[in-house]
């Protein structure tokens, strides 16, 4: 089973524009063809540093003099630490533009997640145009105090219960 998470954008229409499903996991898209995944997903800011990355870590293999092996090793392990976090990077840049994880889906594939997200969905849930809120706080909670780490225990409370049990050895 694959785990998608469901982004919501606002201005999310009721047929489904505006929600975008995320990959959890690694992306194997990523690893073989990096620039190009952060280019269809219009991630600008990070293939730019993602370049300027590729262009630093290439100056330090040289400067190091590590030889054509070191560098082929370097080289893919900042693959695989770019395409174990792309989809990360994803979600990050969709929080950025107001996106809202509103759940999680399951499927074998994309087609089986999304039929799993809408058979449970009930509708937008972000107003169009309206930016979204942050949440508030409980105001049944009493406040914090500060200073306040655990309640201690009463004196005559020492029967020596630990765990979920009324009774010792029960």
């Amino acid at each position: 089973m694959r785990l998608y998470t469901v982004h919501e954008l606002s201005g999310a229409t009721a047929n489904g524009d505006g929600l975008e499903f995320v990959h959890e996991g690694f992306s194997w898209t990523g690893l073989f063809l990096g620039p190009v995944w952060l280019a269809f997903y219009r991630l600008w800011l990070a293939l730019a540093l993602y370049l300027v990355a590729m262009v630093l870590l290439v100056s330090v293999i040289e400067a190091a003099g590590l030889g054509s092996a070191g560098a082929v090793v370097c080289l893919v392990a900042f693959q695989f630490l770019f395409a174990g976090e792309a989809n990360e990077i994803r979600r990050r840049a969709l929080s950025r533009r107001g996106a809202r994880e509103i759940a999680i889906a399951s499927g074998h594939n994309l087609i089986e997640a999304e039929r799993d997200f809408f058979r449970r969905w009930s509708g937008p849930s972000i107003v169009a145009g309206a930016a979204p809120s942050r949440p508030q706080p409980d105001e049944t909670l009493p406040p914090l105090m500060p200073g306040a780490v655990w309640p201690r225990r009463a004196a005559h409370d020492d029967h020596g219960v630990l765990g979920l049990f009324p009774k010792a050895g029960g």
